[in-house]
């Protein structure tokens, strides 16, 4: 038995870090903390969504929906049921403004700052940071056009990355326009290919076609044209003012940008702001965090016209690219190691254990008795950050004897004091 090819298993102490649960975890746990720090709200969609979310969503003509995503087709009373299609979600946003809609959340309140973290799924060639079934973490900001929501959210993408402990990485901004900037955009592009036809590539060109822009966004990774059409040639100047506002909120806040003129993204969906934080250490694929504006997107989906922007990070990236501090931190997890002396010695020890989990602490005691050296070289082992040790003396008194692994400073607690004497002595050490 085997896995399937772009999927993995993520599991405790692997050797390799993007699959090891612990690691995950900790990250998982950092960034939800970051998130609801910002006052984002969770939100949770299926895995399986109707094709058509992602169809109207993303663009039938790209490469996710076209080569990409996983369908499946119903199969009732021994017959395929042609006209129902289902899929594995490719992409977090479109399923967030199918539930936005589906739940009239724009009732509920006026904006809606939510986030979601799951698994998506595409069909693509496995490399470095990126698998079959990925994860990505997504945020998104449904309800207003503010241009402080658009600095919130490079602010809050900025933090997640340090969050992790990455300090390798640059932020890349750019405004493509609104819809008409965009149009003027479209045709320039569909002027300079077809001047340049005999150097592009005649799959490119059906591209074009259906969507000059994605063209233009994959032009840049692929053709060496020097004189390729500028977003900035052609946006509004209500764009252009937004633009500069952004870039103004980002410098008093001595947030570092660079302006990429070919930045567009390659989805339907988006107009003005959009933004890449991107890490030479990842290679080829760079990106680790994007996104931008989309005000196009709800009504596309048959609801109001509202004002959206949004971005979404891949969890596999940011766990790759996570420093040693980062790491070392996640395997600290364990509050209080318990270690008793002899096998009689171990319902005392079990009753201490209880008593600091209902109090909020991580414990850990092996009740497969083995040597107290053992059981003390294990709680160095596993990180422990006090050790609780139980031996003759202390079950005589009715006591416990703690350790601060980092210090090597000890206290004895008696037995009727451990809830308060306890949590006296985590407030001192912290």
């Amino acid at each position: 038995m085997k896995l399937i090819k772009g999927f993995r298993d993520i599991f405790p102490y692997s050797d390799n870090v993007i699959e090891d649960s612990v690691l995950w975890n900790f990250i998982e746990k950092s960034i939800s903390s970051k998130l609801e720090n910002y006052n984002f709200e969770k939100i949770i969609t299926p895995i399986i969504e109707n094709k058509t979310t992602f169809n109207t969503g993303i663009g039938n003509d790209t490469d996710i929906i076209s080569k990409e995503m996983y369908e499946f087709l119903l199969y009732k009373d021994s017959q395929v049921t042609n006209d129902i299609i289902y899929c594995l979600r490719p992409e977090g946003t479109a399923s967030t403004v199918r539930s936005y809609l589906e739940n009239s959340l724009f009732k509920r309140r006026k904006i809606n700052k939510l986030y979601y973290m799951g698994p998506m799924f595409r069909y693509e060639r496995s490399q470095k940071g990126r698998y079959r079934q990925f994860y990505q973490v997504g945020a998104e900001i449904l309800g207003s056009k503010d241009i402080f929501y658009e600095f919130e959210l490079i602010s809050l993408g900025v933090d997640l990355i340090k969050e992790t402990g990455i300090d390798d990485f640059v932020v890349e901004i750019n405004s493509i326009g609104d819809i008409n900037s965009l149009n003027k955009l479209s045709e320039e592009v569909r002027n300079f290919t077809n001047k340049n036809k005999e150097k592009i590539q005649d799959s490119d060109f059906e591209i074009i076609n259906k969507n000059p822009l994605r063209f233009l966004d994959k032009a840049i990774h692929k053709y060496n044209f020097e004189d390729i059409p500028k977003s900035s040639d052609f946006i509004s100047s209500d764009s252009k003012l937004r633009f500069d506002e952004i870039i103004n909120l980002l410098d008093k806040n001595n947030i570092k940008f660079n302006i990429n003129h070919q930045l567009v993204r390659g989805l339907d969906y988006y107009n003005d702001l959009v933004f890449e934080i991107k890490s030479d250490s990842l290679g080829a694929q760079d990106t680790i965090l994007a996104g931008g504006r989309y005000d196009k997107l709800v009504s596309k989906f048959g609801g109001p016209e509202t004002f959206c922007v949004g971005f979404a990070a891949g969890i596999e990236r940011l766990i790759l690219l996570s420093s040693s501090d980062v790491r070392k931190k996640a395997y600290e997890r364990i509050d209080f190691y318990v270690a008793y002396q002899k096998p009689d010695f171990k319902e005392f020890a079990n009753e201490v254990c209880s008593r600091l989990r209902k109090i909020g602490f991580n414990v850990l005691i092996e009740y497969e008795f083995k040597n107290f050296v053992k059981q003390i070289k294990s709680a160095d082992k596993m990180n422990s950050k006090m050790l609780i040790t139980i031996g003759e003396e202390e079950m005589n008194a009715k006591s416990i004897k703690i350790k601060d692994m980092s210090s090597g400073k000890e206290d004895i607690i008696k037995n009727k004091n451990i809830e308060k004497d306890i949590k006296n002595i985590s407030n001192n050490e912290k």
